[in-house]
């Protein structure tokens, strides 16, 4: 199945494991290698494989289902996305099945 959550306690190993497999695969590595004792902790938080691909360009924007977990999950983002229509935020929203992917609009500031 899909590695996903996180790159595993600051281990040096599955962080390398996880760059790896990021040069074939989607995801993302977030780190952070400041430390502040008492304040702040070196961290590390990485995927591959994820459900869902958000772009955007100017005003417009796609989210797209990347595999079947993105699927089951983009009724939610359309109804969310459809939400924002009615609040205003965004202009226009089309739901686009066969593609799997929804488009949206934001409104202009």
């Amino acid at each position: 199945g899909p590695d996903s959550g996180p790159a595993g306690g600051g281990s040096d190993a599955r962080i390398e494991e996880l760059v790896d497999k990021l040069d074939s695969r989607k995801g993302a590595l977030l780190s952070s290698s400041y430390e502040f004792p008492g304040r702040y902790a070196r961290w590390s938080l990485g995927f591959v494989d994820p459900p869902l691909e958000i772009n955007g360009s100017g005003q417009e924007c796609k989210i797209s289902a990347l595999n079947e977990r993105g699927t089951v999950l983009l009724p939610a983002v359309a109804a969310a996305m459809e939400g924002l229509m009615e609040e205003g935020v965004l202009t226009d929203v089309k739901v686009l099945e066969r593609e799997g992917r929804v488009e949206g609009v934001v409104a202009p500031p």
